[in-house]
């Protein structure tokens, strides 16, 4: 499983099942592709992989086909990086959750009909809390909504983007679950009924949570409020909030673009590896195995942050770009109508995407996190000043926050002029 360096066994039930859930937005002369993957993310190779695929099925280009990972830590190990150094990766599982992908999307491409689109921002309050800030502020205030209807009304589809780490359940959970969205989409269906496609995209939540610390958390510190009761309390108020939400959607115009841009950032640079190998020697040799007391806790946090940090000048040193080294990121504008979505590869800090919204020329301004890449947390300055695991398991210098919000700026601009407006849309 995974997604928690502390967890230190393998799943021995499931929950509930975990699925790759698709939307295509097509104008008539435009198709986007968004797929739902309830795993913890997706490597860019395992994308680029699949989005090839996608386009040699159907004929959408790859470019417009945007694999969002929800961001479960209860699910299969789907790549490697930092939370999950050593772990194997099941090739075979990749080959097949790669096929059932793109099944989906082949199947929903021949189901495509003219349909409406809704969209809008709903107020959601008491879920997502920054677990680095004392006041738990700021958090992303709205859930995206789509809602996509028949020509008579009759609602087809709904899908909520909502910012928050789906960690309800923490590395003590030993069942395959979705987390808190499990509860959201089954309480979508049953208030608008089975025949309702549900789906569940994460945001810009590198910094949110449920409440836990995560510095904490990294090691094995489970707070007692983080139960499947909890997950569906949560999961279930946010369906609530949404539902209460549908008659304040906007409906959107069958415009559908796509602008992208490769957004380079530079690396943080490290100190020889042969040094962080010892760094993460001396680290863990300080931490006894069953003390937990707060001494022994700071301790353990300094082994996993060597550990981290380790892994990271390995990939410094393994990277054939010339120095100062680099990190390229795809960034992605897609219209809808008068909504914009920006993708992030990663878990970008909330302040960071707030910024963005802020500035954005677009009515309604959305961002898909973990899509198409992993390039770990995108912290911004003030998070950078206080350090923490975050900010540890970050690749990118303080710099790079400002970087995004200006190439994020840019590509918006750049696609409100060429907004134009047409009569037809299949969804």
């Amino acid at each position: 499983m995974a997604g928690f360096d502390a967890r230190k066994d393998v799943a021995k039930s499931v929950h509930d099942d975990l699925h790759a859930r698709v939307l295509i937005f097509d104008d008539g002369q435009k198709q986007v592709v968004m797929v739902s993957v309830e795993v913890i993310a997706v490597s860019a190779e395992f994308a680029s992989s699949v989005r090839k695929q996608i386009e040699s099925v159907t004929g959408i280009s790859a470019s417009s086909v945007f694999l969002c990972a929800t961001h479960t830590h209860c699910g299969p190990v789907t790549m490697h990086h930092f939370f999950n150094q050593g772990q194997p990766l099941d090739e075979e599982y990749l080959l097949l959750l790669g096929k059932n992908i793109v099944d989906a999307v082949q199947q929903a491409s021949a189901e495509k009909k003219p349909r409406m689109l809704k969209t809008g921002l709903v107020p959601i309050e008491g879920i997502a809390v920054n677990r680095r800030t004392a006041d738990g502020l700021p958090v992303d205030p709205y859930a995206g909504v789509l809602l996509v209807e028949e020509l008579d009304g009759v609602t087809a589809a709904l899908a909520v983007i909502y910012a928050c780490h789906t960690t309800v359940l923490g590395p003590d959970t030993l069942s395959i679950t979705q987390d808190f969205p499990f509860y959201t989409l089954a309480k979508f269906k049953s208030v608008l009924g089975n025949h309702v496609e549900t789906l569940f995209f994460n945001g810009a939540e590198g910094d949110l949570s449920i409440g836990h610390k995560s510095d904490l958390s990294a090691v094995g510190i489970v707070d007692s409020f983080r139960t499947f009761d909890t997950a569906k309390r949560l999961g279930e108020k946010l369906a609530d909030a949404v539902i209460g939400g549908l008659p304040t959607l906007t409906r959107e115009e069958p415009v559908v673009r796509v602008i992208t841009t490769n957004l380079v950032l530079s690396l943080k640079k490290y100190q020889p590896l042969p040094s962080m190998i010892t760094a993460r020697e001396k680290a863990l040799l300080q931490i006894k195995e069953d003390a937990f007391d707060p001494e022994m806790l700071v301790k353990r946090q300094r082994g996993l942050f060597a550990r981290i940090e380790e892994y990271y000048a390995a990939l410094y040193e393994a990277s054939d770009t010339p120095e100062p080294k680099t990190l390229s990121m795809e960034l992605s504008a897609i219209l809808l109508g008068e909504t914009a979505f920006l993708t992030l590869p990663g878990e970008i800090f909330i302040r960071v995407a707030l910024t963005i919204r802020d500035a954005s020329p677009f009515a309604r301004t959305l961002f898909l996190g973990l899509t198409n890449n992993y390039i770990g947390y995108l912290p911004d300055e003030q998070a950078i000043a206080s350090s923490g695991y975050e900010v540890i398991a970050s690749r990118v210098p303080a710099s790079a926050g400002k970087i995004l919000q200006n190439e994020a700026h840019d590509l918006l601009q750049q696609a409100k002029a060429q907004t134009t407006f047409r009569e037809s849309s299949n969804v």
